[in-house]
């Protein structure tokens, strides 16, 4: 596939600015700027609620976060998961916005809370294209690819990016129709496949090892992926040349990295500790380092009362704003790097607060996700889309066959390509809709195929 006309690069920007940075161009039909925004109401206001009411966004509430759905009602779903991380961007952004705003950094029609929905917006979306039962769900998808073949990696955030510019809205195939901005802050790893490819297996040397860790951009959307590049000054990496393609990350799309990174850290010790896999005093002792003295002394005389939920609710929520702080402090302090596209760490690691931070990230892998539940989940989830995958594998490459023809039927409603269109079409297509399963349909379906109860 040659590169679309839109990928052709002119001059490369030297260094990213916030006027073009913030931009409200819609990725849509007309590839025009939207309409002035309604009186209290944003054109990034309106993304919010593009995301929050799509079905993809509400899938959520029934994919796995960490632990298996049902296990309590405190543990957290992919849902409740995306909304505290829309929350924690929403304050990164804020206050992000505010110091910008403060030393007039940022363009006349915008002001902090701009920032606030840009980034929370991103947050909303981040696992919007994850499929069931976890992260799993993605070593799972590309197992059964590559017993069909096919070595072909499967990843979330290249599915997200598809769901909000392809398929979140199949009557115009552009998908949700929202901003550059936005989508630029969504955009993790902005470079394709090949590109990510190739910088693993030491073929180029990449300028910035961070944006291109995985890849985020599929082969259908690289004309998406230039349009935000181009609309935001994104820094290009790469010669306009097939599929080998790769920009700067955009600097708030470093602030919805981090909210996640905050939530999951420490979300996952909370909830490790309200289903009784880990000790108080083991929490105690890990959420220590956020709290000042009073803080502490405070903490530990709930502890002495036996109020243990009380504390850890306590200390999640300090450790929460503690660090919020400290991601805050670091984008100041590396602002220059973010705009020039140097930056090739997360906010996180050059925080205050990055050894503590990864402590709880090294313990809970060590005591969390190793737990019995969890690997059941995810024993689950290869058996269950392994043969999912084989099932349909069928309708993709004998589309004229009696099997093929039932998965057509489970499948109307989705805009399935023709017989006569290409296998790679009906591939893409089949992803679409496993991926965008949740953990109970993909295990209902099962079961009905396979007439386990």
């Amino acid at each position: 596939m040659s590169a679309p006309d839109a990928l052709i690069i002119g001059n490369v920007p030297q260094k990213m600015n916030w006027e073009q940075l913030l931009s409200d161009a819609r990725w849509g039909s007309s590839h025009q700027s939207t309409a002035a925004p309604q009186k209290h109401r944003s054109n990034y206001d309106r993304d919010y609620g593009r995301i929050l009411f799509s079905s993809a966004f509400r899938r959520l509430q029934d994919k796995t976060q960490v632990f298996p759905l049902g296990r309590n009602d405190y543990v957290r779903t992919r849902l409740t998961h995306s909304l505290e991380v829309a929350h924690v961007g929403s304050s990164l952004g804020m206050l992000v916005g505010e110091w910008l705003s403060g030393k007039d950094s940022l363009p006349a029609h915008i002001i902090p809370s701009d920032l606030a929905t840009i980034v929370s917006t991103a947050c909303l979306a981040h696992d919007i294209g994850n499929p069931p039962f976890g992260h799993s769900g993605e070593d799972a998808i590309e197992t059964a690819l590559f017993r069909h073949g096919l070595s072909r990696p499967f990843e979330g955030n290249a599915q997200g990016f598809r769901i909000l510019t392809r398929t979140g809205d199949p009557m115009e195939g552009k998908g949700l129709k929202l901003t550059a901005a936005v989508l630029g802050a969504f955009m993790k790893y902005p470079c394709t496949q090949s590109y990510s490819l190739k910088a693993k297996q030491k073929m180029l040397t990449p300028d910035n090892s961070l944006e291109c860790k995985k890849f985020g951009i599929g082969s259908q959307e690289m004309e998406a992926a230039a349009f935000v590049a181009g609309s935001l000054g994104l820094i290009p990496r790469t010669e306009a040349e097939g599929n080998n393609l790769c920009w700067c990350r955009h600097p708030l799309a470093f602030l919805m990295e981090a909210a996640d990174d905050i939530c999951y850290r420490i979300a996952d010790i909370e909830d490790g500790f309200f289903s009784r896999i880990l000790r108080f005093d083991h929490v105690m002792e890990l959420f220590h380092p956020f709290l000042t003295p009073s803080q502490r002394e405070y903490a530990e005389d709930l502890a002495v009362r036996r109020e243990e939920d009380s504390c850890v609710h306590y200390m999640r929520a300090l450790a929460i704003g503690r660090s919020i702080r400290a991601v805050v402090e670091g984008f100041k302090a590396y602002e220059d790097r973010l705009l020039d596209g140097s930056m090739e760490k997360s906010l996180i690691d050059v925080s205050e607060l990055a050894g503590p931070l990864d402590r709880l990230y090294k313990d809970a892998i060590r005591d969390v996700y190793q737990t019995q539940d969890v690997i059941q989940v995810e024993a689950m989830g290869y058996k269950v889309l392994g043969e999912l995958i084989d099932f349909f594998m069928e309708w993709v490459d004998n589309p004229g066959s009696g099997q093929a023809r039932k998965v057509a039927i489970l499948l109307q409603g989705t805009l399935l390509p023709a017989d006569e269109e290409s296998r790679e079409k009906r591939l893409i297509h089949m992803l679409d809709y496993i991926s965008g399963m949740t953990d109970s349909f993909a295990l209902e379906t099962y079961r009905k195929l396979t007439g386990i109860r």
